[in-house]
């Protein structure tokens, strides 16, 4: 298969790269593939109390290395999970303790509520990795987890293809799929399709214009709603200060026009961050529509302030960008753009040199986790370090919450609360597309929210 994407690293905390660390490691949970159902994955039930939690783990779980995958080996890695600076480090906030029972059971001990917690260590940032590499700090360059395949350096290259081999003593082999998965990176989308076309790849990721050349070449496509981007308005203390300025951004927006530039039209325009199946949901919510009439008006209500910003994305999203700096400029406003490499994007947007971004916020997890990453001041999404009381009133109150309804109107009171102040607009759906060749491989499905990778396991080999 081949992919977008490089591989920087194999760590699973500060990339996105679950489309290679997949191969290699597992969690305690997993997910369906609507992004949001748990499942059990390397512990097969828990029971919350709910300050009290206590796993119990597969039994006959062996780490590529040959060493048992027991409590021990989890306990270090949710301490990592807890002391590590990333994205999922807040969910471990509550934490008070964790602690191996004995070799299958893991308790840990919160100290307040913690809604997000179940739903993080389904993610990529609590995947298990074997205690020897983590002690020699290899793990980067030499990953070692649970998973269905293993890592085989000698038959990779390093920034172009990663090779994977099946690991003979994974626990449930019986439903391992291929034995053998090759990742390419091909960064230009025509010669992703390309790479299909000659048989050198089995399975491609493709865009909205690729994917309509792959239908009529009589490949199977498929797509899937793989993100909700939206524009962050990270810097409310300064650039983004005015709220007025705030609700001219938003209404001068069309994400429309994004969805059709990027996907062929393939994609929805929504009206907030969370989704219908998650609490803080609000139904009556409209959002700001696209109107460049009113935007103009509300910046002129204001005396058509001098405003100026650099915007980063990543490269893939650049028409994106430029056409938010032509909507911009509209209504007076001066944009920059900076799209630097997927994976140089990760490790500069966030260092509080730019106000703005356009990207996918952690909605999967839920209104805590959005919470806690874009409005705490400490949060991994808020490098400004921007105080909001309002948004920090609301969420102890859902915290405090008596009843799962008291807590989802506390929930619902902070969406409308960042709606009204123009905090976070212009949302999205990122669509996913593949195409693949049937003669050769079938049954590819991918789970909602996560980009550039499929359920490897599920995978049918012709």
């Amino acid at each position: 298969m081949a992919i977008n994407q490089s591989l920087s690293d194999w760590e699973p905390l500060n990339t996105p790269n679950s489309a290679y660390t997949s191969l290699v490691y597992e969690g305690l949970m997993g997910l369906e593939p609507d992004g949001a159902t748990i499942t059990p994955a390397l512990a097969t039930e828990w029971v919350n109390n709910p300050l009290d939690i206590e796993f119990t783990l597969r039994e006959g779980v062996l780490f590529q290395d040959g060493t048992k995958f027991d409590a021990a080996a989890v306990v270090k890695n949710l301490e990592r999970m807890r002391d590590t600076p990333s994205q999922w480090q807040n969910a471990m906030d509550s934490v008070s303790a964790i602690e191996a029972v004995d070799d299958t059971h893991v308790k840990i001990t919160l100290d307040a509520p913690s809604p997000n917690f179940f739903p993080s260590l389904a993610q990529r940032g609590a995947m298990m990795i074997a205690p020897s590499v983590l002690d020699d700090g290899t793990f980067k360059e030499n990953p070692v987890g649970t998973g269905p395949w293993k890592y085989d350096k000698a038959d990779s290259t390093s920034g172009s293809k990663i090779v994977a081999t099946a690991f003979d003593q994974y626990w449930d082999a019986a439903n391992r799929g291929p034995n053998k998965v090759e990742i390419t990176y091909i960064g230009d989308p025509n010669s992703l399709l390309n790479a299909l076309r000659t048989g050198e790849q089995d399975v491609v990721w493709t865009n909205a214009a690729t994917t309509k050349q792959a239908d009529a070449a009589g490949f199977t496509t498929e797509n899937y709603p793989a993100l909700t981007f939206q524009l962050l308005m990270m810097d409310t203390a300064d650039t983004f200060a005015n709220a007025d300025v705030r609700k001219a951004i938003c209404y001068a927006m069309n994400p429309q026009d994004y969805i059709d530039t990027l996907f062929g039209g393939e994609g929805d325009v929504l009206s907030q961050h969370l989704r219908p199946n998650q609490p803080g949901y609000v139904d009556s919510l409209k959002g700001y529509s696209h109107d460049v009439d009113k935007a103009k008006k509300i910046m002129n209500s204001i005396g058509n302030p001098k405003v100026g910003f650099t915007l980063i994305v990543y490269s893939d999203l650049l028409p994106v960008a430029n056409l938010f700096q032509s909507e911009m400029a509209e209504i007076g406003i001066d944009v920059k753009v900076e799209a630097p490499t997927f994976n140089q994007y990760f490790s500069t947007y966030r260092n509080g040199q730019y106000p703005a971004t356009i990207l996918a916020e952690g909605a999967d997890t839920g209104p805590y986790d959005w919470y806690l990453y874009h409005f705490a001041e400490n949060g991994g999404g808020n490098p400004y370090k921007v105080k909001y009381p309002e948004i920090d009133a609301i969420a102890q109150k859902a915290l405090n919450a008596a009843t799962d309804d008291e807590a989802d109107k506390a929930w619902q009171d902070m969406t409308q609360t960042v709606n009204d102040e123009a905090l976070e607009c212009g949302f999205f759906t990122y669509t996913g597309f593949w195409a693949y060749d049937k003669k050769t491989v079938d049954n590819i499905v991918s789970t909602q929210g996560d980009v550039a990778v499929f359920r490897y396991k599920e995978a049918k080999l012709r």
